[in-house]
């Protein structure tokens, strides 16, 4: 048997802004709890965009009072009041996100990841695989 997902840490990289959420299983239902964002930090000085992800979270442990990162790593699986579930991510930049992606065998998983970056607007730098 599975067990059940309690939490789910989601954000999204948008031109300028971070947005990072939390969802709970709270009263049967997933629930959207807590919502943080920060500028997003593709372009200099910062030219990496786990920085607005990490401030965007940082405001979402604040606001719930989890412990969600562990320096700049996300705590899994959840434990109560520390970690998440699941951590997903998506950009809704409107083509300014460079991205670099990858996949165990370069010519499937790889040119999937490919495709969904593509998709969410991305300019896909490089595609790096095992195979």
């Amino acid at each position: 048997m599975s067990k059940k997902i309690k939490s789910i840490l989601a954000t999204d990289c948008g031109s300028t802004t971070t947005k990072a959420i939390l969802i709970e299983w709270k009263d049967n239902r997933y629930r959207l709890t807590f919502r943080g964002e920060a500028p997003t930090t593709v372009e200099a000085p910062f030219e990496d965009v786990t920085k607005g992800v990490l401030n965007a979270v940082m405001e979402v442990e604040e606001l719930s009072g989890r412990t969600i990162l562990d320096g700049d790593k996300i705590i899994t699986p959840d434990n109560g009041k520390k970690g998440v579930d699941i951590y997903v991510s998506t950009s809704s930049a409107g083509g300014g996100l460079q991205m670099m992606v990858a996949g165990v065998v370069k010519s499937m998983s790889g040119e999937s990841a490919e495709r969904a970056a593509l998709g969410a607007g991305s300019i896909v730098m490089d595609v790096l695989g095992i195979q």
